[in-house]
């Protein structure tokens, strides 16, 4: 949903090449990878410590890492609020009643056998204890207590007034007591203590330890995570996906599965076939955007068993909702359902000919069958008609869990309203929100506040008449906005905190599900903090709305970790806390790969990457693209959305990955390397890129002055390089580092997320230092024609990808064959359906299909603005998608330098597309040995032979990257571009 919509600015604004080069045909319909904002940052830019110990707190180098707010708890008069549990909040917002506190503690002793070590199956006692502080404007959701027990079996007891917060009460005592934490890449459960630590005289006074979030909701998740992470999850994934969410304190989610059963049996009801129904209805990796209106259908729906797979999908998928929805009912989560938004099969005004339909805008570059839903104003009657229909069809339909009364409810995501009078849009939103009322009394809309990223069409009176038009029913207390990139754009400070309307504050960070090392870690210290100083009685959650998973953990945790303060028996006395960044990331870093393993050079190396990659201040939307998920060209530096820039120091982020390589080194590891062919091709690397013989004539020729390269800097020292001894290539060692190496079982190589962290910043040096300076000095070469240069520098272009890729097939996190694998085992059929072997393999070559095509094409056809947009950093994809596009762009060098051409391109755009056409269409099973779904090789041994191989060009690379810009644009800047892209008649895709 949110990212799709920066893609296709108007026009590209390109760093320009001083010298020439062969002009690139344009094509018709600008694509992800091209998209430019245009925009000059302000020369003016934080500059941070060139360097920062582990000792040094973040608050003494880093003073917006440190929070300084401090307010009462109880800050709002006590006379505006009741003083015995509320069925309302303090605005309004109902507490629904029906995920009030359960009888039974029974879901979190389950839990514990499910995750951890037995000893710990009876090692606690759970109560639930209403009232268990007295009731403030602040916390009147959750509060735990945690204290030692008398009993000689179960040694912790907790007690909380929710099962929700006996969950976080469980969460605090594993992190702060027994140092290890539920994370998505992985956890320390089996290094568990043997015996369960009692809560020690440190932490807890002579009542133990209590705390209480300052809001009542911690909620999780964007609508189009179901697509980017969510997509092919089976029951198990998702067992332990809300065992996270359990002890990560989340007890409000999006439960967007199994509506399109609900919607099936209602237009069945109304007469529609299930054919007709398959132009409506998009394929399991695309349904987040039907759902919202943005696309219909499936494109390659030619095979005859095409509306089969579809039924068998919905059907699965409603079955695996039951489990989700009863667990979600046991941990006392609160379920944030579907509603009817308006937008409805095309052949529906045959049923209801007297009826007013309409038809949405169109979207980002989808042809007509593709888009443009057809829709029903929320002012006919027939919309009150069918969300009363769909609201009480889906709770009677539902045998298991009870589906609360929160409706989500987006009316214009990523399209232009219908109307924009102010009359009519409070029209439009008094009706939505009569038309729930009228389904479900309680019922509460919640909706995502990314629509009014769009300003120069919400300018302030439009905004203030659509949430008017809300107020007018109940004065506003059925409705929750979640504020969704509060890190970047925070629409609450231009709306007056939504008018009164309750609001959550969100971090998104993410966009397409890709990786990237990324965040705006002070603001993410502060400014939840400062929006509820600001707004207490209606900043009524914080939450984490990613596109997708499995990216910078430490900041999505922190975030759901921010609202749980410590609490004294008498809440009204207790003032909100500042946060210290530096002893968070350490006390998470130590719980991640294990207190004991953990060095102080890991530990720098993450105070250093806190300081860089978690600091980007020029208000860019999310991660940075790699050059290598484009298609390959001559300029591939590019501003705006999706930038391919980096703003940090790569010479911090590149030290900090030798600390972590560093931290890894035994001595096995040390005799595995010595004399290994590795060392060879260091010498190769360097000799080449130094211009050491044979290429030492070969001076590069420049083609902007302001894109320095390292070859220099490496010629001066070619002398050395050619008498290279095996030091060299040594992992450079910390004065400090002592001679004896570690052991394998002293060092946290195994440890799951150790080695995700390790995946990760390689990939992050290799893919935004190594590549683009290769690439940089292939240009040079390719522009002064000089052959040999052009042949070794593509060679090395062309190994460091498939370098990236051995890296990255050594987690299951970052490997295509994962998502492939999910992908092929979701096709399962409901009893009573077929299920051939001949029908379920093709059921499973349409669902991957699917797979491949989100992450590639992301819709019928390639080069197309959507293209890449949902690109990953996955082994496999890497080897076998971006790696055959890069070798032809340098084959295609190659040649045009022999013949003393220029490069074809348009020609070689059409080999590409040739290329990917081919890789769309095949299915794992022809050649499974291309996507393995297990680890291929120790990832330490990998990570060390890539420095042995690129360090010192790394080194050099970021030397001369340039000093970064840090700089941040305008949110006015930021808000035009939405509309640009969206709305502008010189939009490219209209």
């Amino acid at each position: 949903m949110t990212a799709v919509l920066i893609l296709a600015l108007v026009a590209v604004v390109s760093t320009a090449f001083a010298s020439p080069i062969p002009a690139e045909p344009a094509p018709q319909l600008l694509r992800i990878s091209q998209l430019s904002s245009g925009h000059q940052s302000s020369p003016l830019s934080f500059v941070l410590p060139l360097s920062a110990s582990s000792s040094q707190a973040w608050p003494h180098s880093h003073p917006a890492l440190d929070s300084t707010l401090s307010m009462p708890l109880t800050a709002i008069s006590p006379d505006s609020h009741s003083e015995n549990i509320p069925e309302t909040s303090s605005s309004g917002l109902r507490l629904d009643k029906r995920q009030a506190p359960i009888a039974s503690a029974e879901p979190l002793y389950a839990l514990i056998k499910r995750l951890l070590p037995a000893p710990y199956h009876e090692a606690f006692t759970f109560q639930l204890i209403p009232g268990l502080t007295s009731p403030s404007a602040t916390h009147v959701h959750d509060t735990f207590r945690l204290s030692n027990s008398n009993n000689t079996k179960a040694r912790i007891t907790i007690e909380s007034s929710t099962v929700s917060g006996l969950g976080a009460g469980l969460s605090y005592y594993l992190k702060q007591v027994c140092h290890v934490e539920m994370t998505w890449s992985g956890d320390r459960f089996n290094e568990l203590p043997s015996e369960p630590p009692a809560l020690p005289e440190s932490l807890a006074g002579p009542d133990g330890v209590m705390q209480a979030s300052f809001v009542p909701w911690r909620y999780y998740m964007n609508v189009v995570t179901y697509g980017y992470s969510f997509a092919f999850w089976d029951w198990t994934r998702w067992e332990r996906e809300l065992d996270w969410m359990m002890l990560s304190g989340v007890n409000m989610a999006l439960s967007m599965i199994g509506q399109e059963y609900v919607l099936r049996q209602m237009y069945e009801s109304m007469g529609l076939s299930r054919e007709q129904l398959n132009g409506f209805f998009s394929g399991p990796a695309f349904m987040p955007w039907q759902r919202m209106g943005n696309i219909q259908g499936m494109w390659w729906a030619n095979n005859p068993n095409h509306t089969q797979f579809n039924n068998d999908w919905i059907d699965s998928q409603w079955e695996l909702q039951q489990k989700i929805m009863q667990r979600m009912h046991e941990f006392n989560i609160t379920a944030i359902m579907p509603a009817f938004n308006g937008f409805v099969p095309k052949d529906l005004p045959k049923i209801f000919p007297d009826a007013k339909f309409s038809k949405s805008s169109g979207w980002i570059g989808f042809a007509e069958d593709y888009t443009g839903l057809t829709y029903i104003q929320p002012t006919e009657p027939l919309f009150a008609n069918i969300t009363k229909q769909f609201i009480q069809l889906q709770k009677t339909l539902y045998t298991q869990g009870s589906p609360s009364s929160y409706f989500l409810l987006d009316l214009y995501n990523e399209l232009r309203p219908s109307c924009t009078t102010e009359e009519c849009l409070r029209a439009v939103t008094k009706n939505v929100m009569t038309s729930l009322k009228a389904a479900d009394p309680e019922a509460i809309w919640v909706m995502q506040g990314w629509f009014l990223v769009t300003r120069e069409i919400w300018k302030p009176p439009q905004t203030k008449a659509f949430f008017d038009g809300i107020r007018e029913v109940n004065e506003g207390r059925d409705a929750f906005v979640i504020d969704l990139f509060s890190d970047v754009i925070p629409i609450w400070k231009d709306t007056d905190a939504y008018f009164g309307i309750d609001w959550g504050w969100s971090m998104l960070n993410n966009f397409g599900g890709g990786q990237g090392l990324y965040g705006t870690l002070p603001t993410l210290l502060t400014e939840p903090l400062d929006g509820f100083k600001r707004y207490p009685k209606t900043m009524r959650g914080m939450g984490i709305t990613m596109e997708g998973i499995n990216n910078n953990e430490f900041l999505y945790q922190i975030i759901l970790d921010i609202p749980w303060q410590t609490v004294s028996s008498n809440p009204a006395t207790h003032e909100l806390q500042p946060i210290n960044g530096q002893d968070r990331l350490d006390a998470y870093i130590k719980r991640r790969y294990g207190p004991a393993q953990t060095s102080s050079s890991v530990l720098q190396a993450w105070t250093t990457l806190g300081q860089t990659v978690w600091d980007c201040r020029t208000k860019q939307m999310s991660q940075s693209k790699s050059y290598v998920e484009g298609i390959p060209t001559f300029n591939m530096t590019r501003p705006g959305f999706m930038t391919t820039m980096f703003w940090y120091d790569q010479n911090k982020v590149v030290d900090s990955w030798r600390l972590l390589v560093q931290s890894t080194e035994t001595e096995a590891s040390k005799a595995r390397r010595g004399g290994s062919v590795i060392q060879n091709s260091v010498k190769e690397v360097l000799l080449v890129t130094s211009g050491a013989k044979p290429f030492a004539s070969k001076r590069s020729v420049m083609v902007a002055s302001t894109k320095k390269v390292f070859w220099d800097t490496v010629r001066k020292t070619s002398a050395q390089v050619q008498s290279t001894s095996s030091s060299l290539f040594a992992i450079k060692r910390d004065d400090a580092t002592p001679q004896t190496l570690p052991k394998e079982s002293e060092l946290p190589l195994n440890v799951s997320s150790f080695r995700y962290d390790l995946v990760d910043v390689t990939r992050e040096v290799m893919l935004a230092v190594v590549l683009p300076g290769l690439h940089r000095e292939l240009i040079d070469a390719y522009v002064a024609k000089d052959k040999a240069r052009v042949r070794s520098m593509g060679d090395l272009v062309l190994d460091s990808i498939l370098d990236t890729d051995r890296i990255l097939s050594t987690h299951t996190h970052f490997m295509l064959g994962s998502w492939i694998n999910e992908a092929r085992v979701s096709a399962k059929v409901v009893a009573g359906n077929s299920n051939s072997a001949a029908y379920m393999s093709e059921y499973a070559d349409y669902l991957e299909h699917n797979s491949r095509n989100q992450v590639t094409w992301w819709g019928p056809k390639g080069q197309k603005v959507l293209a890449d947009y949902g690109s990953k950093q996955w082994g496999g994809l890497m080897k076998e998608y971006h790696y055959q596009r890069w070798k032809l762009f340098v084959d295609g060098l190659k040649k045009a330098v022999n013949s003393g051409s220029d490069l074809e391109y348009t020609k070689y755009l059409d080999d590409v597309l040739a290329m990917e056409t081919i890789w769309q269409k095949e299915v794992v099973t022809s050649a499974p040995e291309k996507y393995p779904f297990a680890p291929v090789e120790k990832t330490a041994d990998v990570a060390q032979d890539l420095w042995d191989r690129w360090g010192q060009a790394a080194i050099r690379l970021a030397r001369n990257s340039g000093t970064p810009n840090n700089s941040p644009m305008s949110n006015d800047f930021l808000l035009h571009l939405f509309t640009l892209l969206y709305f502008s008649d010189r939009n490219p895709c209209k």
